[in-house]
């Protein structure tokens, strides 16, 4: 595990400072979980992946995304307050227009689309200008990859999503 070495790896020092940039706390659970598997020397595998090592409570704002022929990506989970926020469950989508009206101009991709070049982990929190809803304010996300074990390449990302501000179940926001 990377916090027991001084690691100078790109995507491990990138990490630890989206974690003191970081406001709500699915996301600083999110990013504390990536840095515990980093092995301080190059992004985590997907087969690490075990979401019964995240707190329960963070789960509803989790999404895995796996890469498809490039340059696409297609969500195989999305949690509840992704879900209630969008208003509608992509589970199983490719980030295409077809299948997600609009996606090709998110942010998202964008930074997806960096993160397959660099295996730098990605995050944003501001105003969304890639809405399905208008009950919510700010959103924060981060985006933290995972390699293939076999090739080496960025291949699923593990996501973290709060929509701020929206009344749910959950309660406003997300920063317990």
């Amino acid at each position: 595990m990377a916090h027991d070495v001084h690691s100078t790896d790109p995507s491990y020092l990138e990490g630890q400072r989206l974690l003191r940039r970081s406001v709500n706390a699915p996301i600083r659970m999110a990013i504390t979980y990536w840095l515990d598997l980093h092995d301080g020397l190059q992004p985590p595998e997907r087969e690490q992946i075990d979401p019964t090592h995240l707190p329960s409570r963070a789960l509803p704002y989790l999404f895995l995304l796996e890469r498809v022929p490039a340059p696409s990506w297609r969500l195989r989970l999305v949690g509840s307050h992704v879900v209630e926020a969008q208003g509608q469950d992509f589970t199983g989508c490719e980030l295409v227009d077809e299948q997600i009206p609009g996606i090709s101009q998110s942010r998202t991709v964008r930074i997806l689309n960096q993160m397959a070049e660099t295996g730098l982990p990605g995050h944003f929190h501001g105003r969304s200008t890639f809405r399905f809803r208008e009950d919510y304010e700010d959103h924060e996300q981060v985006l933290l990859p995972f390699r293939s074990q076999a090739t080496g390449a960025i291949e699923t990302v593990l996501g973290a999503l709060v929509f701020e501000g929206l009344q749910s179940a959950f309660g406003p926001g997300a920063t317990w």
